[in-house]
C-alpha cells in the first residue's frame, strides 16, 4: 500500500479536531520547505555571483606541488 493511501485512510479516521490539526501540520511542513528551497537558491545564486569561487576556474590555483608540502619559517 502506498503511504498516501496509508495517510487517506488514517486521516480518515480521525475526529474533525484532529484533522485540522493534521491540516495545519501539513500546511506547515510545505511552508517549510518552500522557504528552505527558497532561502538555499537565494544564497547559492548569491555566492555563485560573488566570484568568491572563480578560483576554481584556474588549474593552477587548485592544483599543489611539492613545495606546497614544505614548512614554511
Amino acid at each position: 500500500m502506498e503511504i498516501k493511501e496509508k495517510m487517506i485512510r488514517e486521516i480518515e479516521g480521525l475526529p474533525e479536531d484532529l484533522m485540522e490539526e493534521a491540516y495545519d501540520f501539513v500546511a506547515f511542513i510545505q511552508t517549510r520547505r518552500e522557504a528552505r528551497d527558497k532561502r538555499e537558491g537565494l544564497w547559492g545564486d548569491f555566492s555563485l555571483s560573488t566570484g568568491a569561487f572563480d578560483f576554481w576556474d584556474d588549474p593552477e590555483e587548485v592544483e599543489y606541488s611539492q613545495d606546497d608540502l614544505k614548512r614554511r619559517a
